[in-house]
């Protein structure tokens, strides 16, 4: 329907605008140009209630939705005091806000991390080893995921905690049970 909707905006915008103003009608021109404008402004409101919508409901995140959160999401610099990033070169990456998890590339744990077919194995110093399969989608708590080529993982499921400080992206190793207590 929003497509239909997009078409006929684009179609008013475009064709009833240039009729209007080569018969000399100003006025229908000009509702030409805001109805157009309006009914395809209308059609990307209502695309992005359809989103929300089904992210209410717990839909998992389409293809496309996907695609638009990993372009605009912000990037960082990523800095550990508990392991070594890769590369040290300070390269940015993508924080993905997904599904209420923080995900990265999980290019930044190349130097902690061995890939056989689709488990990846994080072994991080002074830590147990840490084991994911990688899905070919993303559902709520997916701990990595391809999307297009490129596995992302959950910084939960690989038990670190991320802070952003100054441009940088600072993670850690989380503090669990007996280790808070000390």
């Amino acid at each position: 329907m929003t497509t239909v909707q997009s078409i006929v905006g684009l179609f008013l915008l475009v064709f009833g605008t240039f009729f209007s103003l080569s018969a000399g009608n100003l006025p229908v021109a000009f509702l030409s140009l805001v109805g157009g404008f309006v009914l395809m402004s209308l059609s990307k409101l209502v695309e992005f209630q359809q989103g929300a919508y089904l992210r209410a409901l717990g839909v998992p995140v389409t293809g496309d939705q996907l695609q638009l959160i990993i372009k605009y999401s912000p990037e960082y610099a990523i800095e550990s005091a508990d392991f070594n990033v890769y590369p040290e070169s300070h390269k940015e990456y993508a924080l993905i806000h997904l599904e209420g998890e923080l995900y990265l590339s999980v290019q930044v744990f190349k130097n902690v991390m061995t890939q056989v077919e689709n488990e990846y194995t994080f072994r991080f110093p002074g830590r147990e080893p840490i084991s994911l399969h990688r899905t070919l989608s993303l559902y709520k708590g997916a701990g990595l995921f391809d999307y297009g080529g490129l596995a992302f993982v959950s910084i939960s499921a690989l038990n670190l905690v991320g802070s952003i400080c100054e441009g940088r992206l600072l993670l850690n190793f989380a503090v669990r049970g007996r280790e808070a207590d000390n």
